[in-house]
């Protein structure tokens, strides 16, 4: 029965295919008479779209954000049909109609790597079909990495110990992981969009050929009126334990374990520092106990930082985060104050924290301010409008 639900939605697909090319004169009515470009962000509900997609209606870009569920993260996006999915026939058709108006209604599309607003065909994979239909209605795709959607075990290895493999005990599960269907999936991608941007760091390797100098995880420092990402900055002198706080959501990616083990070890030697670990929480919820920290731990298998040491710094903390080649994954990398630490050397440089406590006041300062330059909703934007410049897009 599963068998033939999915030859039927194929079928549909190929259907909806034709239709959408069949649209073609509409849309071209459509065109001549929008003042401004209509742009979708859509497919994998990645915390970050929704502000990236804010950062492109900054350029006068009538840009919206579409999902079909939500993580427990976030739900700020415009468009949530996560209701309209979880219905029998009608969650698998909802994605065939959105398509057909995107194909008549949108400009641009943008999405991550492993799907658009059609269901992937294969774990972790695109539905190329939709994105050759984009091709000939002359509709500009943007795509973009998360990590999961391009990460495979070979280019990952080949960083060197560690990386986002060494402790991962479900090869396969997390990730596209095997380095043939990603290297097509890439290959594939690249042929049929304007661009693949990668985020930062670690994802630079994966897909070659990318955009790399977007760095887009911005933050909206006016979000509550300011009150979001109120710097709360470390007591300079503290009168507890060094409290350390960790967004523990991918534990095998980001070393939590090893984390886990060099505050023990340390507890047990005295020392006075604690450990909360932050899980599958919302991200207000998350965002209160990120305040009570001394300092943020983001990873130290991965290689570089991403958004929830973003966060972390726009709240005023020092962050600690293992970033395997500085000078080359960092924007501005010598205003980054990242606490760069190494599996190898954890618990000593914990340990090296007590000692310059009186420091994490600055640090934080140091952080907040990197951020406020480099990662405003702002900043991105022109980083978006200059990329679309050299790549000739839309105005």
């Amino acid at each position: 029965m599963r068998r033939m639900l999915r030859l039927g939605f194929d079928v549909a697909v190929w259907l909806a295919c034709a239709v959408a090319l069949a649209l073609w004169p509409l849309r071209l009515t459509r065109r001549a008479f929008a003042r401004r470009v209509s742009s979708l962000w859509t497919g994998t509900p990645i915390i970050t779209m929704a502000s990236n997609c804010r950062a492109e209606r900054m350029l006068g870009v009538n840009a919206r954000s579409l999902v079909f569920r939500t993580y427990y993260v976030t739900d700020a996006f415009d468009h949530d049909l996560s209701r309209w999915s979880e219905i029998p026939v009608l969650g698998h058709l909802a994605p065939l109609a959105v398509f057909l108006w995107a194909c008549v209604s949108c400009d641009r599309i943008h999405a991550y790597c492993d799907r658009g607003i059609l269901p992937s065909r294969g774990r972790f994979t695109f539905d190329f079909r939709e994105l050759r239909v984009y091709r000939l209605l002359g509709i500009e795709v943007f795509l973009w990495g998360y990590g999961a959607d391009v990460r495979n075990r070979e280019t990952a290895r080949a960083m060197g110990e560690p990386n986002p493999c060494t402790d991962c005990d479900a090869p396969g599960k997390y990730c596209i992981c095997d380095p043939a269907t990603a290297a097509r999936n890439v290959r594939m991608l690249s042929s049929l969009s304007c661009a693949i941007f990668a985020g930062m760091g670690e994802m630079f390797g994966y897909t070659p050929g990318s955009i790399d100098d977007l760095h887009y995880w911005p933050l909206d420092l006016e979000a509550e009126g300011g009150e979001k990402y109120r710097p709360v900055h470390p007591a300079p002198v503290g009168t507890g334990p060094l409290r350390i706080v960790h967004a523990s959501n991918h534990r095998m990616f980001k070393g939590t374990r090893f984390l886990v083990q060099a505050v023990e070890d340390l507890r047990a030697e005295g020392v006075p520092v604690e450990l909360v670990l932050v899980e599958r929480v919302p991200n207000a919820q998350a965002l209160e106990l990120y305040r009570s920290a001394d300092v943020i731990f983001d990873q130290c298998l991965m290689g570089n930082f991403g958004y929830f040491a973003l966060e972390g710094m726009a709240l005023g903390k020092p962050v600690m985060c293992f970033v395997r080649h500085p000078e080359r994954y960092l924007l501005r990398p010598e205003e980054c104050p990242i606490l760069n630490t190494h599996v190898s050397t954890l618990k000593e440089d914990i340990r090296a924290l007590l000692r310059r406590r009186a420091e994490l006041p600055a640090i934080g300062q140091r952080g907040r301010a990197y951020v406020e330059k480099h990662f405003t909703l702002n900043a991105f934007s022109q980083r978006l409008g200059a990329a679309y410049r050299r790549l000739g897009a839309l105005p």
